[in-house]
């Protein structure tokens, strides 16, 4: 499964709709997130996990709050 992007809307540190396009540029393959401290970035993968696990999903610093 490839991902191109992600929209998350109000989840977390994101508020509002955001896309974060995951799609390489021709001669770079790997997509790299990087930022400071409380920007987003596990916020991010927590999303991922949703997605793909839902409710059995790992998730950092959620403890058993809802989807």
């Amino acid at each position: 499964m490839i991902f191109e992007k992600i929209v998350l809307e109000n989840f977390a540190t994101y508020k509002g709709r955001n896309e974060i396009l995951l799609t390489p540029e021709e001669g770079k393959p790997i997509v790299l997130i990087g930022g400071e401290n409380g920007c987003g970035k596990t916020s991010m993968l927590d999303a991922f996990q949703l997605v793909l696990f839902g409710a059995t999903a790992r998730c950092s610093n959620r403890g058993k709050l809802s989807y």
